[in-house]
């Protein structure tokens, strides 16, 4: 006699027939509902996704926040011409960046070097272009005597300097200051026992402080000019971006894919570009993961003085600010 099934018994296995096929679309989707997750910023704390998480998904997250070279390089231009640091304000300065160049002649590229948005990554990459196969893991101290290795056109005129770049695939890197002075402060205090910065800060918090007490003390001597370092210095101005003549100006939230347009534009092939540091397991977090430690902690007051210190850094390059929904990526529609 064929067994018949109770209505309770049919009840109960629909219902869990249901619930594996919810989790099974909840899994599915955690991805989709993460990236959206991220576009939202609840003030005082900002909530971000963890770095690694979007290098395992091939860098889908960032990919979303390209933006064009040539709209970037619009803006650029646009904004200097605003605020009065294009042509007349060229005239009053040398044409050079006040940074280090790196010329890499097989390709006819010059790379303006611009210190805590990957630079450490792209002169690996420079080596390896000029026929060095040292596996980048192991290549050490590429800034402490770069004119060693890298080919830096000479100390020349500005006239001479213009002539020879003007024919040349000119590419820098920018990065959010924000995350740009949080990653200068790990380098530069965090991994500096004892020394550097660390002894200013020792004299007005304890030795024992929390990483965030010192960065707020930190902040407060960049405002006020106790910091003078080129690791802090608003980019804009370092890097000469409204007179030198770019034709990439890369950002370090979206490397992949400004990487991939300079390796196309410039012909080059066959060659990996180093990784990041939390890429490459180097750091257990990345700076994403520190904005929450260190930002929250500030009063509005004191956010309020770190926006104005780089303030040419938001308009000119167009980086979002943190209470804009697209920190930490550029925001060409952002108004100040």
């Amino acid at each position: 006699m064929p067994r018949i099934f109770s209505p309770l018994r049919i009840i109960i296995t629909i219902s869990l027939i249901a619930v594996i096929l919810i989790f099974s679309y909840s899994d599915s989707t955690t991805w989709d509902h993460s990236l959206n997750s991220l576009k939202t910023i609840h003030q005082p704390v900002i909530r971000l996704l963890d770095y690694n998480e979007y290098v395992k998904h091939e860098q889908q997250l960032s990919s979303d926040f390209v933006v064009e070279t040539d709209a970037l390089l619009d803006h650029v231009h646009t904004q200097c011409e605003k605020y009065g640091y294009s042509t007349n304000y060229a005239t009053k300065r040398k044409y050079m960046p006040d940074a280090y160049t790196i010329a890499i002649p097989e390709y006819n590229m010059l790379y303006v070097s611009n210190p805590k948005t990957g630079s450490t990554s792209f002169k690996k990459f420079v080596l390896r272009l000029q026929g060095d196969e040292t596996p980048y893991d192991e290549m050490l101290h590429v800034h402490r005597n770069p004119r060693a290795k890298f080919q830096d056109i000479p100390l020349v005129d500005d006239v001479t300097y213009k002539n020879i770049t003007a024919k040349m695939y000119v590419v820098g890197f920018v990065r959010n200051p924000i995350t740009r002075l949080i990653s200068g402060f790990r380098n530069k205090v965090l991994r500096t026992e004892g020394g550097g910065y660390n002894k200013k800060i020792y004299q007005r918090v304890p030795a024992d402080a929390s990483d965030a007490d010192r960065f707020k003390v930190f902040v407060d001597m960049l405002i006020r000019g106790v910091v003078n370092d080129h690791h802090f210095t608003p980019q804009w101005k370092k890097m000469h971006v409204c007179t030198f003549p770019y034709n990439l100006l890369g950002q370090t939230e979206t490397t992949k894919d400004n990487i991939e347009t300079m390796m196309r534009d410039t012909g080059i092939r066959g060659v990996e570009f180093p990784g990041s540091r939390s890429e490459t397991g180097a750091d257990s977090r990345s700076t994403l993961d520190e904005v929450e430690e260190f930002i929250t902690p500030l009063s509005s007051e004191e956010i309020a003085k770190i926006n104005e210190f780089y303030k040419m850094d938001f308009a000119i390059l167009g980086y979002a600010k943190m209470d804009n929904p697209k920190f930490p990526y550029i925001d060409l529609e952002q108004t100040f």
